[in-house]
């Protein structure tokens, strides 16, 4: 019989870690991409509004995911000795929290289209006037794919994947905890959001009641930006988010399938800072004000070594004239 208290240092295999190394060169680029962010964030007060935090929060959960990996990839490198409860401990979290993580998005992005929607709709500031019912929502959307990952371990409906030296996973033991798992993370979130989005866009193209001819051309290049934007960022999203939630009720995370799902997953991450500005304006302009800081910054130290060069030359030519 083991000691839960005898202890063991849990290291990669050359396995594992060739297959996570490209993970960590991705996460890496990602980390410096949402550095540059949230610069922007702390630096720009018009990018720091109520309105914006469903971005606020999608964004936070690529930064947890990002925490994550970095975490656990040193965990596998530090040889440290743990007992035997810690590290079943670490193993369930690492094997929780990247689904969880990624379960949020889908359920925040679908907020964030409803909260759209009601604004379109209905004209009105729905951060302002419902503000604790968005509160609610957020503890909702945050605690309940938590407390169901907690149910699924507790009845035994998942089970924990621990190979020596690799990632922990979690798998449904069922073909039916499978398609409900993939119905409650994917096709429901997914299917809601297009159709409020659709609503969204349906709504700005609609001129009915509508005489003034400039109004329906307002209206009409607002929807092109819009259709476009959405478009673009929604695309990416679904194209590269995908693959990791309808793959991990069948495979294993570091199998070949899930690996290049992971990838796929870490380069949304990465791009999700600069696409966002599909979204909101004031991301972009804020992105091009620090730009634009930056290009005067140059101008102005390339134009301050004119002078110091000249005022040298100037300096040595009174000795040249007395020679």
């Amino acid at each position: 019989m083991n000691n839960t208290n005898d202890c063991e240092v849990i290291l990669w295999s050359e396995k594992g870690a060739r297959t996570v190394r490209p993970l960590l060169y991705i996460c890496i680029i990602a980390t410096i991409i949402h550095a540059l962010f949230w610069i922007q964030l702390i630096t720009y007060p018009t990018v720091r509004q109520w309105s914006m935090q469903w971005l606020y929060a999608y964004l936070a959960t690529d930064l947890l995911l990002l925490v994550r990996f970095f975490l656990l990839y040193a965990y596998r490198w530090w040889s440290i000795c743990l007992p035997d409860l810690l590290r079943t401990i670490i193993c369930y979290c690492e094997a929780i929290f990247d689904n969880y993580l990624n379960l949020l998005q889908s359920y925040i992005l679908l907020a964030l289209n409803i909260c759209r929607y009601l604004q379109i709709a209905y004209n009105h500031n729905v951060y302002s006037s419902n503000r604790y019912t968005i509160i609610i929502v957020h503890f909702f959307i945050y605690f309940l794919p938590l407390f169901g990952h907690i149910i699924a371990i507790k009845f035994g409906w998942t089970i924990l994947q621990n190979p020596p030296g690799d990632a922990c996973d979690l798998l449904p033991v069922s073909l039916t905890i499978r398609i409900i798992f993939l119905l409650l993370s994917y096709f429901i979130p997914v299917i809601f959001t297009l159709v409020f989005l659709s609503l969204c866009l349906n709504y700005v193209r609609n001129t009915d009641g509508i005489e003034t001819q400039e109004i329906v051309n307002a209206r009409h290049k607002h929807h092109r930006q819009l259709l476009i934007q959405s478009i673009v960022f929604y695309s990416l999203w679904i194209f590269l988010w995908s693959p990791h939630l309808l793959v991990f009720p069948f495979y294993y995370k570091n199998s070949t399938i899930g690996t290049i799902a992971q990838i796929l997953n870490y380069i949304s991450i990465t791009l999700d800072p600069i696409i966002i500005a599909a979204l909101d304006v004031r991301f972009l302009q804020a992105w091009q004000s620090t730009g634009d800081h930056l290009k005067r910054y140059v101008r102005r130290y390339q134009s301050t070594r004119v002078p110091i060069i000249l005022s040298a030359n100037l300096s040595d030519r009174p000795s040249e004239e007395m020679k």
